[in-house]
């Protein structure tokens, strides 16, 4: 794995068209928290960022409002959803039953070979990301991570709806890492390898659960204040 500033990009290609490129380009703002969740969004001064008329703007807002990224409201725009606490929980449970499936595919389906490129990759992440001393992207990383484990498995299907709840869970991920109490920590992705290593798969369920887990419990105190973190601020779209 390479550190980087982005994060999981799409299992689908890209088709090329203005369309695409705007969507592409929106959901990488919305994922790296260039789009606050609440915000309005401005479809003239999008188009004018992006280099683009209005109407692949259009198409790529109506995208992610069939993805759930963003709010359609009749009339008044689009905006950057809000995750209310029920939500956050639904996705977060949606996500321990996913991946916890595909680690059980992955110990039944993975090559050794492409386990011991994953624990290779994970350890030059690592090394690269304290360097860099970069949290942001190590929260992109951490979606990497899960989803190449997921990948292992084989279920294309099931990596494509993870895939989705990480799109959803994005902010929640990013303030962990950089909110006035940061938590970021990866002793648990070790585990999970050994884990997948000897396909010991009730052991791999024990610490997914866990570790997914204490996210989901510690969403009540992190949703209210999320707003309130001291963030570098960034021009607005209204």
């Amino acid at each position: 794995m390479r550190a980087a500033k982005t994060l999981p990009q799409r299992t689908e290609p890209a088709r090329g068209s203005a369309g695409d490129v705007a969507y592409e380009a929106l959901r990488g703002m919305l994922l790296l928290f260039e789009l606050r969740p609440g915000e309005r969004l401005n479809e003239v001064h999008l188009a004018e960022r992006l280099g683009l008329s209005r109407t692949p703007v259009r198409e790529a807002l109506n995208r992610l409002a069939a993805e759930r990224l963003v709010l359609a409201r009749g009339g008044h725009g689009f905006y950057v959803r809000d995750l209310d606490l029920k939500e956050a929980m639904d996705l977060y449970e949606l996500r321990t039953a996913l991946e916890v499936t595909g680690f059980r595919h992955a110990c039944e389906r993975a090559k050794a070979t492409d386990i011991t490129a994953l624990r290779r990759g994970w350890r030059a992440t690592l090394r690269q990301s304290h360097r860099m001393n970069d949290r942001a992207a190590m929260v992109g990383e951490d979606v990497r991570f899960h989803e190449a484990l997921c990948a292992l498995g084989g279920n294309h299907e099931l990596l494509r709806m993870l895939g989705e709840v990480n799109a959803r869970t994005t902010f929640i991920r990013w303030a962990y890492a950089t909110g006035p109490r940061p938590e970021l920590n990866f002793d648990e992705h070790d585990a999970l390898l050994e884990a997948l290593v000897a396909r010991d798969a009730a052991a791999g369920e024990e610490i997914l659960q866990r570790h997914i887990g204490r996210r989901a419990e510690a969403l009540t105190s992190l949703l209210a204040p999320a707003r309130a973190f001291p963030i570098t601020p960034r021009r607005r779209t209204t």
